[in-house]
């Protein structure tokens, strides 16, 4: 006895030496046990350690409760069959408000003996994190110069100056002469992260004066940004550009510089501009340079790329872009942003098993647009957490007004991994089964693909609370037969593809592989896309469970919630 306790004071000397605490949580008893060096990880004294999990949860910072809640539920959901090991990364907030990253590595084990679960965890401050951080608040005023090719300065205004006068000079004498190329440095962030700021300072004086050096006079050099040199060719014909710039290239691809007492190969891209054309502007030439030293860049950089109408095409598509995602927004804050509904129909029954919660966009002019005439630029504006979070709760506040109705919602892959969407729906429905209940997450392909792993613990914890999870668009993407009972679905609905093309062997040979391994799982299926009453009664004569389609109606704006069934005239024949 006295031995232990000499090796317990012995543990916790070592683990204050090395800034670590553990714990021993006892699942059953909701009791935690520390040791170590609290004051240090926790900010705590050691009278003031956490009790239980409820007073341990408000230690952590709130956007990292849910996925550390679930880490451990995964953990503990596995340690009945064997001790389940588990490495978390998560914050902690300080008295102060001061948010300390920390690693905690442990094990969730069950005692078959006795019966009881417990997990034992050691916890250390994160040093790598904490500095990296400190890296980037030392060199945060050099990223800022660096980080925008449309950042301003002094050399850039004179740049314009010079642009507009040869342009001028260009249009009264009808010449072919001159040309703007923008060169930058490719991975100027990662050479400041690796050597610091004093390197990639030493760094870019080294690149302007080789940049003198090759042009020799023939171009006016001007250090347009952080990373960004201009070079203004005004007496060399246009149609040179091209070998000028692979000359650039060539140099600085073949050549090192020495900075430091380093021996470097930095990378460049380029893009460039013909001031040639009728009517193009000094900001326009070098917004049209900046846009091909961008493209050179997305192209895998070390290249050079000569601005072209294709670019000019793909700027347009991007302002039409912002157009329809300001109009949305617009929408969004002025209320015109509304939910409509189509119904599916149980094709047993003919009655409606539930609706599916669809986006809609008022304009100002009262004309309704569908979600597949915004819901692109929705998600290249990242949007899409705003929407989806909006149409959940929509769909929870009728749940909550109409006891008798069932809903779906369409949740994107970003959204449905976002802890403060989940944490928002665990704090809408966990005092609410009955509403839980009759919620449907629908879900596609894509969410499953892009972290199986955490997919499932969100699906674990929605149903945990009453939902089910629906995987929508089934057949369009890559998710296997095989991977469906790995997720724990409770829906899947057939991508309308199969429905379109049911005369083709191969797809009803789908849909009847998929309703006999649905069976075999207890999955419900739903065939989406019926226009038909032909395509609804094969449907449901090859066993399909729901049918959702035209035929039995459109979405509409309108609460259905007065008749819940199909009407007479659209019952099958």
């Amino acid at each position: 006895m006295a031995d232990s306790k000499l090796w317990l004071q012995h543990l916790s000397s070592s683990l204050r030496a090395s800034r670590q605490v553990a714990y021993l949580y006892h699942v059953d008893e909701d009791r935690y046990e520390f040791i170590g060096d609290v004051m240090g990880v926790l900010g705590l004294a050691e009278e003031e350690f956490p009790r239980n999990k409820e007073s341990f949860k408000r230690l952590i910072l709130n956007d990292d409760v849910i996925a550390r809640q679930l880490s451990i539920a995964d953990a503990l959901g596995q340690s009945s069959e064997k001790e389940k090991n588990f490495t978390l990364k998560y914050r902690l907030i300080r008295a102060n408000g001061t948010p300390i990253p920390v690693i905690e590595t442990g094990v969730a084990r069950f005692d078959p003996k006795d019966k009881k679960t417990t997990i034992q965890s050691l916890m250390a401050l994160d040093i790598e994190t904490i500095e990296h951080q400190k890296r980037l608040a030392r060199k945060i005023g050099f990223k800022n110069t660096v980080s925008s090719v449309f950042s301003s300065n002094g050399d850039r205004r004179n740049l314009l100056g010079v642009l507009e006068k040869e342009i001028e000079k260009n249009l009264e004498e009808d010449g072919n002469k001159g040309f703007l190329v923008l060169l930058g440095l490719d991975r100027m962030s990662l050479v400041n992260e690796i050597y610091g700021s004093s390197f990639a300072d030493d760094l870019l004086e080294q690149v302007e004066q080789m940049l003198r050096v090759i042009t020799a006079g023939k171009a006016d050099l001007y250090h347009v940004a952080g990373d960004i040199f201009a070079l203004l060719f005004k007496d060399r014909s246009a149609g040179e550009m091209h070998d000028i710039a692979q000359e650039i290239l060539k140099v600085f691809y073949n050549q090192t510089l020495a900075v430091q007492e380093r021996s470097i190969h930095q990378v460049v891209s380029i893009g460039g501009v013909r001031l040639t054309e009728k009517g193009i502007s000094a900001s326009s030439a070098l917004s049209r340079a900046e846009l091909a030293l961008m493209d050179a860049k997305n192209k895998g950089r070390g290249c050079f790329i000569e601005y072209s109408e294709k670019l000019g095409e793909e700027v347009k598509n991007f302002r039409d872009i912002l157009n329809i995602g300001d109009n949305f927004l617009k929408g969004f804050k002025d209320g015109r942003v509304k939910m409509a509904f189509q119904g599916i129909v149980n094709s047993r029954t003919n009655s409606i098993s539930f609706h599916e919660s669809l986006i809609r966009l008022i304009d100002e002019n009262g004309e309704v647009h569908s979600a597949g005439q915004f819901i692109g630029a929705i998600e290249k504006m990242g949007l899409t957490r705003l929407v989806d979070t909006f149409a959940t709760r929509e769909a929870i506040r009728e749940l909550k007004e109409f006891p008798e109705i069932s809903l779906s919602v369409n949740v994107s892959n970003h959204t449905f991994t976002d802890p403060d969407w989940l944490k928002s729906i665990v704090v809408e429905l966990r005092d609410h089964t009955n509403i839980a209940e009759r919620l449907i997450v629908e879900i596609t392909e894509s969410v499953v693909m892009n972290d199986v792993h955490q997919t499932m613990r969100v699906i674990r914890t929605l149903q945990d609370l009453g939902c089910k999870i629906a995987l929508d668009d089934f057949g369009a993407g890559q998710t296997a037969f095989t991977q469906l009972k790995d997720l724990s679905l409770d829906i899947v609905k057939i991508d309308k593809s199969f429905i379109r093309d049911m005369e083709k062997e191969e797809n009803k040979l789908f849909i009847r592989t998929l309703h006999s391994l649905a069976s075999a799982m207890n999955l419900e299926t739903v065939g989406e896309g019926a226009e038909t009453l032909a395509e609804a009664d094969i449907l449901t004569k090859d066993g399909i469970d729901h049918i959702q389609g035209f035929v039995y109606g459109l979405p509409t704006m309108d609460r259905p919630w007065a008749n819940l069934h199909v009407p007479e005239n659209m019952t099958k024949q």
